[in-house]
């Protein structure tokens, strides 16, 4: 190996631990989060830190319910044969029941990338997280992606963009003097379509593919079309791939790195060699394999929670509102990390109170406000603990 670990790995690998048993508890389990015996105070008030699998985020329940259905093969059935579901997961899950007889690779495709393109339906301040602003819902009333295209133009429904968590990609404008007021409508109907079905039809004729040789194809397919290469939402989509898909993809192979993931992996590791920043990243992503068993694609998605977590992220918003943001705190042993909402900025006397901030004080706001760097910040951290 030619990185070294750093004292952030050790703390990612504690919340790898306490995330694969939230997961099993109460993400897929029986036990109410703030009922869950891990001592983490933050993984029990705020549903957003409970899992080590992409599939079971909040962002893929959506996605569970309207593949499985209300079926046994749904990875919640024992849940919600107990009652334990949302309102959202018993009305989709009964309606997309039969969509498996109807729907084919390509279909199915079109949906994945419905979802990833709009934003996920993903809202950090609502419980549950993953049903916001979708139109994905609708589409069991269609047979083809015809009529999903169809239902996408036809006004008929609320709107279907989030960017509350997540980010559109920049969209082809259409061309001038079209009916579309959107550029993501224009995108889905009229390119989406051709993408999938061609996409289909590669995975369906060779072996199976590796996440970056699925990921080049559709960067390719972009750029000969005239279009960005959208990396960040076609990530989110081989994933889904591989999740629902698995007989196409190699589940092992090397996935991409979202902002989140780089910054944890900077943290993680330092290089003990000259490298290309892939390598490095690639490097610190097998030795968490090693070490965790977890897939590269869901130790990226991971690596992009154990940063919230150390920066003790809670999205203000009404579900979470009723919470003291000052007595919150997650369980890291990064005492003096200078980003987020910190413990020591309370104790230091940097922020009087965190319930006043009407978003969350991200990367390095409360330094800012102080005038202060982050060396300065540590070397203050030093002097109140020794």
């Amino acid at each position: 190996m030619s990185i070294e670990p750093t004292k952030y790995y050790d703390n990612f690998l504690k919340y790898f631990k306490l995330a694969e048993k939230q997961q099993r508890d109460c993400n897929l389990g029986f036990i109410p989060h703030q009922e869950w015996d891990g001592g983490d105070d933050l993984m029990c008030q705020v549903e957003l830190y409970d899992v080590v699998e992409r599939k079971y985020a909040g962002f893929s329940q959506l996605v569970n319910d309207v593949f499985y259905g209300y079926n046994e093969e749904h990875p919640y059935w024992q849940k919600m044969q107990k009652g334990m579901m949302s309102p959202q997961r018993n009305a989709l899950s009964r309606a997309w029941k039969d969509k498996q007889s109807v729907f084919g690779l390509p279909e199915w495709l079109y949906v994945f990338m419905v979802h990833r393109l709009t934003g996920s339906a993903i809202n950090y301040a609502q419980k549950p997280s993953g049903y916001h602003n979708t139109i994905v819902p609708h589409f069991y009333l269609d047979n083809t992606i015809e009529e999903m295209t169809t239902r996408i133009t036809n006004g008929k429904h609320e709107p279907f963009y989030t960017s509350i968590g997540y980010q559109f990609p920049a969209f082809p404008k259409p061309p001038e003097g079209s009916e579309y007021k959107r550029n993501g409508d224009y995108f889905m109907v009229e390119h989406v379509p051709k993408m999938v079905r061609e996409l289909a039809e590669w995975l369906e004729q060779g072996n199976k593919r590796e996440i970056r040789e699925i990921g080049e194809w559709l960067f390719d397919w972009n750029v000969k079309h005239g279009f960005r290469k959208f990396k960040f939402q076609y990530a989110a989509f081989i994933s889904d791939i591989a999740d629902w898909f698995p007989q196409y993809v190699v589940r092992e192979s090397m996935f991409y790195y979202g902002t989140n993931a780089v910054e944890c992996i900077k943290y993680m590791a330092k290089p003990t060699t000259r490298m290309n920043k892939e390598k490095f990243m690639d490097e610190v992503m097998e030795m968490v394999y090693k070490d965790t068993g977890s897939v590269p694609y869901n130790a990226e998605d991971v690596m992009c929670d154990s940063i919230r977590w150390i920066e003790n992220y809670i999205r203000p918003g009404e579900m979470y509102d009723h919470l003291d943001f000052n007595k919150v705190w997650g369980t890291s042993n990064v005492i003096d990390h200078p980003t987020g909402r910190q413990k020591m900025m309370l104790n230091l006397g940097l922020v009087e109170d965190f319930n006043e901030f009407k978003s969350f004080p991200s990367d390095t706001k409360v330094l800012d406000m102080n005038n202060m760097t982050v060396d300065e910040y540590k070397e203050k951290v030093n002097q109140y603990l020794s």
